[in-house]
């Protein structure tokens, strides 16, 4: 691990107390940092943790041992190759060290503070056209229900992108949570007009997923849909809206 840097910055950080608001731990390589338009040769294996072929929001696929490797990964309908990847993990090998006391430090692969799935649509020629995140479903019931609220943060940072957004209506089976139904969708273009962006959000229940247990009457714990997806693309390949 590549631990000088952080460990110097917890030696001045944790003896001076600092707080949560003063310490910010951002890994070497995150998906801001692919640049679109660009060889996914360029992407460092050394700067991540895990690589592995994408499955559009689930659990990671076949493994790969570098970003040159996509290939290997099945082309979706647009002929573009989903490759993921986790952040490098330092940052919370330290924090267990320090017994979790300064869970702030915990980074995992996450944006703006919350658990994700990050990946690149790679074309033939290993170009990069394409990335896409979710919100980890893997994860306690609290971050899970929290994972809606990410959309605020994307709307942020792409408010030049002259977003339109509306809410669906809800389909045959669907219920609220409690009394909040959230479905909404946003789609974009780059002020270039050269890239597309598709921001997706749901609060719900899903066909099945009762509130409570009929027989028990008990809370089903769990029992909900809290999402969050992003999908950036260069045209001429299309957001998922549009397809």
């Amino acid at each position: 691990m590549k631990s000088t840097s952080l460990i110097a910055l917890l030696c001045l950080g944790l003896s001076a107390q600092m707080s949560v608001a003063q310490v910010q731990v951002e890994p070497e390589f995150s998906i801001w940092d692919v640049e679109l338009g660009e060889p996914i040769s360029l992407a460092p294996d050394n700067q991540v943790a895990e690589i592995a072929c994408g499955t559009n929001g689930g659990p990671p696929g076949r493994p790969l041992k570098s970003f040159d490797d996509f290939m290997d990964c099945n082309p979706e309908e647009s002929g573009l190759r989903e490759v993921s990847f986790t952040y490098d993990d330092e940052q919370d090998y330290i924090a267990l060290a320090l017994n979790s006391e300064f869970k702030f430090l915990h980074g995992g692969t996450s944006v703006f503070a919350h658990p994700v799935i990050v990946s690149v649509l790679v074309d033939p020629e290993g170009i990069v056209q394409g990335r896409r995140i979710f919100t980890d479903n893997r994860v306690s019931d609290y971050d899970r229900r929290n994972a809606v609220t990410l959309i605020r943060n994307f709307k942020a940072r792409f408010s030049d992108w002259s977003l339109t957004c509306r809410d669906l209506d809800m389909k045959d089976g669907e219920q609220p949570v409690g009394k909040q139904f959230i479905h909404e969708l946003c789609t974009g273009e780059s002020p270039e007009g050269d890239t597309l962006v598709e921001l997706e959000a749901t609060l719900l229940r899903k066909k099945g997923q009762e509130g409570l247990n009929p027989e028990t009457r008990e809370v089903n714990t769990g029992y909900f849909e809290s999402q969050t997806r992003y999908e950036e693309v260069k045209a001429p390949y299309e957001s998922g809206a549009s397809r």
